[in-house]
């Protein structure tokens, strides 16, 4: 099964949704299930000019039908649908997240920056930020830290982890990884940084648990790609968000999967955010969203 959480009531998660969900067969739609606000859930379908009708545990669109399980009406409607699909979810399923934003991840407990935070702390999990496209495949060793939070984070220990945990539980057969230095010019052989240092003991473990790929690096961020090609069966590891994050959207737009790994089942949302001004506008580019679902078809 896959479950569907509302994502930010304000933001364009719905639409993009509801416009993709309802290119694909019946028998496809069946496998989806949809936590979200009822009223969230008619006004989104009302802007975006759809026929609809809500029933009790379902929504026809355009003559197709989706099953719904209604959410209560709170302030943060994100965490609401999400917590409510996490009491049950099962390791053969899948969580598609709708972009929500950082205000409604928090708990009476603590404050995420986003759902990899929530998750990692509901689980107490150390989990992955992998991005997929066509081509591409990246894993980011760090998520949403401050820059001087970067460096004591990368301890070999963490790299591994982070490393070992994807290529164990990535969707496609990974056959060939490249690893980006952290400074500039990979520490230039010590003269910037001897940090890097660090990656060249991650390589040689790697290189022992998994044979059958082949490693190369650590190579300078900046150049990193006259070294490797684009293909799907290869993933590149930058050893920080905006390192690996900037790159990836530049090259892919829109038609990107934010993957994590780590948890008990594989959670994934598209790579954009809510962009509030265009909520309620029936403008929002749902090309993303199309190509997420037409790629966990293969998935689950």
């Amino acid at each position: 099964m896959i479950y569907v959480s509302q994502g930010h009531q304000e933001g364009v998660g719905l639409e993009i949704f509801f416009k993709s969900i309802i290119c694909f067969n019946q028998r496809y739609i069946d496998e989806f299930i949809l936590y979200a606000n009822k009223e969230s859930i008619r006004k989104t379908l009302k802007s975006i000019n759809l026929d609809f009708n809500i029933q009790d545990q379902s929504i026809q669109i355009c003559s197709k039908n989706l099953k719904c399980i209604f959410t209560s009406n709170k302030p943060t409607e994100t965490l609401d649908s999400l917590n409510s699909i996490l009491k049950i979810i099962k390791p053969t399923d899948v969580l598609l997240t709708l972009p929500s934003s950082k205000d409604q991840m928090k708990s009476d407990h603590f404050q995420c920056n986003g759902y990899t935070e929530y998750l990692r702390h509901y689980y107490n999990k150390e989990l992955t930020m992998n991005f997929v496209s066509i081509d591409e495949n990246v894993l980011l060793l760090t998520d949403h830290i401050s820059i001087q939070e970067v460096s004591p984070k990368l301890t070999k220990e963490y790299i591994l982890s982070q490393i070992k945990v994807s290529l164990s539980q990535f969707p496609k057969s990974v056959e060939n990884v490249y690893l980006s230095g952290i400074n500039p010019h990979a520490g230039e052989g010590g003269l910037i940084s001897t940090q890097d240092s660090i990656l060249d003991d991650v390589l040689t473990e790697l290189k022992s648990d998994f044979p059958r790929i082949k490693f190369s690096g650590p190579l300078p961020s900046d150049t990193i790609h006259v070294s490797k090609s684009f293909h799907q069966n290869e993933l590149t590891v930058y050893c920080y968000h905006d390192q690996g994050l900037n790159p990836f959207k530049l090259r892919n737009g829109f038609t990107g999967i934010n993957l994590t790994l780590g948890l008990p089942f594989k959670r994934v949302s598209v790579d954009h955010g809510t962009a509030f001004n265009l909520f309620g506008k029936n403008k929002a580019n749902y090309q993303g969203m199309l190509y997420l679902l037409s790629e966990i078809k293969n998935w689950t």
